[in-house]
This record gives C-alpha cells, structure tokens and sequence, in this order.
C-alpha cells in the first residue's frame, strides 16, 4: 500500500508545483518557525533536516537565520524549486534516509508526516532518531484532532493525496515512544476542518 500512496504523493505534488511556488508562510507557522529558531542557541552550527520540504519556504527561512538546511522530498519538482532557493536538496522519501546516523541537530516536519499511514508511521519514527543527534530536536507539526486514515476526498489536489489524522492523546502516546516532548500545543487554525498538533520533543537515549 505504501509504494502506491507515495506514487500518488509523487503525482499529485509534481501535478501541483506551481500552486505550491506561490504559496507564503501564514503568520501562525512563522510562530512555530520563530518558537523552534528561539530553542536553538549555536545557529551557525546547526544542521537542520527538512524532512518533506515542499517548495523550501521553511527551509529558507531556517536558512536566512544561519542554520545549515538539508531539504528531503519525494517530488522532483519541489527539490528543483528548493534548489532555485540555494538549498541543498536531495529527492528522497522517508522510509530510506540515507543519512549517517547522529548528524543533525534538529529534524523539522510540518504536515508531512500526516501522509504515512499508521502502520508504517513508527517505522519513520524510528528513521528519525537514528539520524538525529543526542539532545537533537524534532519538530512535528501535524492536522489532526481526530482518528482518521485514507484518501482525503475533500482534498483539491489531484491525485487526491492519502492523509492520517490522530487524536491528541495517540499522537503523543505514539512520539513518547521514541522521544521525550518538550512541548505539545494544539493551534486553532482559521478557515481549517483540523486542529493543527504542533510537537517538540527531543531525542534523549
């Protein structure tokens, strides 16, 4: 199942790439932006993953504030316009990190994660940990609120795009198993059918 969601993921992003182009940073993801920028103290020395980069509007910003950027995505497209950003991109999907274990600092994921499906979402968890560095941070920004998982058939991408939403309570359950949470805080977005989940929890073991 998953080979075929990720082709779908592949397809409907490429299919959409210009819409993402023009997308802007809303002003409540530059507060988690700012809120994960404000817990990093060495910015020059940190490496950041961006782990489903999108166009690399979040990745920039990291980068404008002097942190060193790795971008992931599975779509071609966005690593070409990540690249016309400056960053370092590479097409990759989160399943196969390619990555030397304990090399980055911080791993920022903001609803990217919310298209693995639940069975394989440990798996990425796991992926995770093994790249980030004793003390690192992960960043987990997800919609969600409810327990859901399928086709989002509400969705105006076309392929319509495989989603997983998760009640509070499983979604930290799920995260204590690998990382301690710094900080869990649920967003009321406006104009949005889902709370936003926004996570910081740190690798400690």
């Amino acid at each position: 199942m998953d080979e075929n969601i990720k082709r779908i993921l592949k397809d409907s992003y490429n299919n959409n790439t210009n819409l993402r182009d023009k997308s802007v940073i809303d002003l409540w993801k530059l507060e988690e932006l700012k809120k994960v920028l404000s817990m990093i103290k060495d910015k020059k020395n940190t490496n950041l993953l961006d782990l489903g980069a999108g166009s690399g509007i979040y990745a920039k910003y990291f980068a404008d504030n002097g942190l060193k950027v790795t971008c992931i995505d599975l779509s071609s497209n966005l690593i070409e316009l990540c690249k016309k950003k400056g960053l370092n991109s590479h097409i990759m999907d989160f399943y196969n990190l390619t990555f030397e274990e304990n090399c980055f600092d911080v791993v920022w994921s903001l609803n990217s994660l919310l298209h693995v499906p639940k069975n394989s979402i440990e798996q990425i968890l796991v992926g995770v940990k093994k790249i980030l560095k004793f003390n690192g941070l992960f960043y987990l920004g997800l919609y969600g609120g409810e327990d859901f998982q399928g086709i989002w058939h509400d969705d105006f991408y076309e392929p319509k795009r495989f989603f997983s939403f998760y009640t509070d309570e499983s979604i930290k359950r799920l995260v204590e198993k690998y990382f301690e949470i710094v900080s869990f805080e649920t967003i009321r977005v406006k104009n949005k059918q889902k709370n936003f989940q926004s996570i910081i929890a740190k690798k400690i073991s």
